[in-house]
C-alpha cells in the first residue's frame, strides 16, 4: 500500500498534478492532526499552512505541525532562558529555521532576531520560511560565524544539520565568514539578550569572533560537540572545556544537563552573565 501511495504521489508531484495532490494532502493532514491544514505547492516547496504558521518542506509527506516543528528548539535551546518581547537574539547555525521561527514569535515586533546560516541551500529554506510567515523581525544572513572575516568551506551533506565549516579544507562549498561583533556593529546592535549557537564544532572560532560583544550578552546556549570526538571524530570537535573557560572569564554562571540521556544534550552549555543581572 505504501508503495502504491508513493507511486501515485510521484506521478502527481509535477506541474499539472500538484493542485489535486495538494487538495488530497490537505484533507489527509487535517484529518490526521484533527486541525485544519492547507497544503499547496508554493515558492518552490510544499507548504503546510496551519492557523498562524506556514511550514515549507522539500517533499510531500515530510509535513509536521508547527508545534512539533519548534518543540525540540524549545526543549533544548530554551532550557535556561526564554527570550521575551523586545529581546535581541542571535541564532548562529539557524538551519532551516525552526529556532528562528520560535525566537521570532517570542521577541515580537519590538524584538529582533539575527539568523546566520552559511550553507546556500539551507539558507534558502530559512529565507523561504521567513518570507512565507512574514517574519519581518528576522535578519537571515548567509554567512558563517568565525574569528576573522574571509572565506571558509562548508561541507555539503544531505542531512543539513551535520554540515560544518570545520575541517572542510576547501573541499566543500565556499561561504563568506564574518566576525559576530562586526555583524552586530553593522546592524547597530550593541548588546545581545540571547545567543544561541549550534555550528557543529566551529563554536570556538565563532566565540572568539564576538570580541567585546560577549561581555554585553546576557544569556547563551552553546552546543558543544565533544561527543563527536568521543565517537572517533576530530579532536577539534572537543570544545566544551574551551567554551566553558571563555564564558567563565566573561562573568557567566554556567549550567549543563549532565543527567540528560543523550550525549549531545549533555554537551550543551547554558550561561547567564552575572555581570549584567
Amino acid at each position: 500500500m505504501a508503495r502504491v501511495r508513493q507511486a501515485i504521489r510521484s506521478r502527481l508531484d509535477r506541474p499539472g498534478g500538484r493542485l489535486l495532490l495538494g487538495a488530497v494532502a490537505s484533507l489527509w493532514y487535517s484529518a490526521r492532526r484533527r486541525r485544519p491544514c492547507l497544503v499547496r505547492w508554493q515558492d518552490g516547496a510544499w507548504v503546510h499552512r496551519y492557523r498562524g504558521a506556514a511550514i515549507p518542506h522539500r517533499r510531500l509527506g515530510e509535513g509536521v505541525h508547527f508545534s512539533a516543528f519548534t518543540a525540540e528548539a524549545r526543549d533544548i535551546f530554551l532550557y535556561e532562558y526564554e527570550p521575551r518581547q523586545g529581546d535581541v537574539v542571535f541564532d548562529v547555525g539557524a538551519g532551516i529555521g525552526a529556532e528562528t521561527f520560535l525566537f521570532s514569535r517570542l521577541v515580537g515586533r519590538s524584538g529582533r532576531v539575527v539568523s546566520l546560516e552559511p550553507h546556500p541551500e539551507t539558507h534558502a529554506w530559512l529565507s523561504r520560511l521567513c518570507r512565507l510567515n512574514g517574519l519581518t523581525n528576522v535578519v537571515p544572513l548567509q554567512v558563517a560565524a568565525a574569528d576573522a572575516d574571509g572565506q571558509l568551506s562548508i561541507s555539503d551533506i544531505d542531512d543539513h544539520v551535520t554540515n560544518t565549516v570545520l575541517g572542510a579544507n576547501g573541499e566543500g562549498i565556499p561561504v563568506r565568514a564574518r566576525r559576530l561583533d562586526d555583524i552586530a556593529m553593522e546592524l547597530g546592535i550593541t548588546s545581545i539578550d540571547f545567543l544561541k549557537m549550534n555550528i557543529e564544532g566551529a563554536e570556538r572560532e565563532a566565540l572568539l569572533g564576538t570580541g567585546q560583544l560577549l561581555a554585553a550578552t546576557r544569556h547563551v546556549c552553546i552546543a558543544c560537540h565533544d561527543f563527536l570526538a568521543e565517537r572517533g571524530g576530530p579532536e577539534r570537535m572537543r570544545t566544551k572545556a574551551f567554551v566553558s573557560d571563555l564564558l567563565l572569564d566573561h562573568g557567566f554562571s554556567l549550567t549543563s544537563r549532565d543527567d540528560a540521556p543523550d550525549p549531545w544534550t549533555r554537551d550543551y552549555i547554558y550561561g547567564t552573565n552575572s555581570r549584567l543581572t
